[in-house]
């Protein structure tokens, strides 16, 4: 078994190392900007499960489940949860993570984010996007180890068990982790190539906000909105929203903090940046051949690419 498989050196398959590993791996293939990390792969995890002679406990629980009745998902989650949470990594899996860390410091000392990254996870049919554990801002091997044995626990929280029961992804679903250094974002956001609720394709809807993407995400901030027509760039509607907060990495974790009041309401993207993300998102979408649901973020000026997943709304 491979316990670790490195970005940006090579592509990898979804079956190695999830979808955000796969689509990480293709997209630093083929020259975007994407943060330096490795995958802890799948095999990592089956390993885990193996040590601890988890799987044939997990199947039997989920054998008995009946996905029509919410109360039965929710008591054999919260069993199966507490079963991984409380095994222990085995020490052959504990050392390889531990040397890839190290290895990723000498090539630029950061600290890092930890997202999982489930095998059917990010497909064209059901995209699993928010139901497992991304851990920012994470520092030092003990650290490490702990979120990614949280991201683990996170494969049977009870909203990703219900969701494969609806759209695929069985009680043998493996998850892959991803460690990567933290952009430090001043900007990040969210580019559709497509417009998810009329279906347009001709334009690029963006969402952006101060600071870390987490805000956006979980619905703390409402981002500013811009839709630009494709090819010839221009913004052809947009929507500034106060922006009172705005995440950004503190300590062990993440913080909100108050938004200066003068830059509450400006914009968060230049017209050049909102333009240059734009077209990032295109290029994304003619690479992969299909509408794309595309992360990135902007720090000290240079444009990161932190994942791209099909939209599947269409």
């Amino acid at each position: 078994m491979s316990y670790i498989a490195w970005i940006d050196e090579g592509v990898l398959t979804r079956e190695q190392v999830g979808g955000k590993g796969a689509s990480l791996s293709n997209l630093a293939a083929s020259g975007f900007n994407v943060p330096l990390g490795f995958c802890v792969t799948a095999d990592a995890y089956r390993r885990f499960a193996d040590a601890n002679g988890l799987d044939a406990r997990i199947q039997a629980m989920m054998a008995a489940v009946d996905p029509a009745l919410p109360a039965s998902v929710a008591q054999a989650s919260a069993e199966i949860e507490g079963l991984v949470a409380a095994a222990t990594l085995p020490e052959d899996l504990k050392s390889a993570i531990a040397d890839a860390y190290a290895g990723l410091m000498a090539r630029q000392d950061m600290a890092c984010a930890v997202r999982s990254s489930a095998v059917s996870e990010d497909g064209a049919v059901a995209s699993f996007a928010g139901l497992y554990e991304t851990y920012l801002n994470v520092r030092g091997e003990r650290d490490i180890l702990d979120r990614l044995q949280r991201c683990y626990v996170s494969l049977w929280a009870e909203r990703a068990v219900a969701y494969r029961a609806r759209n695929g992804g069985g009680h043998d679903e493996a998850m892959a982790v991803v460690i990567m250094g933290l952009v430090p974002a001043d900007t990040s956001g969210i580019a559709f190539t497509a417009h998810p609720v009329t279906g347009s394709l001709d334009t690029v809807v963006i969402n952006a906000s101060w600071g870390l993407g987490e805000a956006i995400v979980s619905g703390r901030v409402t981002p500013d909105q811009f839709l630009v027509a494709k090819g010839s760039w221009q913004i052809v509607e947009r929507e500034i929203c106060p922006k009172s907060i705005a995440t950004h990495p503190e300590g062990d974790g993440t913080i909100d903090s108050p938004v200066e009041r003068a830059m509450q309401n400006q914009p968060s993207l230049t017209d050049d940046q909102v333009a240059e993300v734009a077209k990032l998102a295109s290029r994304v979408e003619e690479h992969y051949g299909s509408p794309q649901d595309v992360e990135w973020a902007l720090a000290g000026g240079n444009l990161f690419l932190l994942q791209s997943r099909p939209i599947t709304t269409l």
